[in-house]
């Protein structure tokens, strides 16, 4: 048996620092960049990602990279 994956879509994910709620623990959010395109190198994404989250209310904590595949049997 030969599964091949094949790649669907892949997802940038900025985590955002949005300061403390009232028992000083931090709160966090997101924003999804969906449909990156697969051939954008790491370096591409990182600097797109920081251009935009230059752009939002809260401060840059991560940038996470997710691949989604799909896995089929030949």
């Amino acid at each position: 048996m030969s599964v091949t994956a094949i790649h669907k879509n892949t997802k940038v994910r900025l985590v955002l620092n949005a300061g403390l709620d009232d028992n000083n623990k931090q709160i966090t959010k997101y924003k999804t960049l969906d449909k990156a395109r697969s051939e954008a190198g790491n370096e591409v994404l990182f600097d797109i990602s920081r251009k935009i989250a230059s752009l939002q209310k809260h401060s840059l904590r991560d940038i996470i990279k997710n691949e989604e595949y799909m896995l089929v049997e030949e």
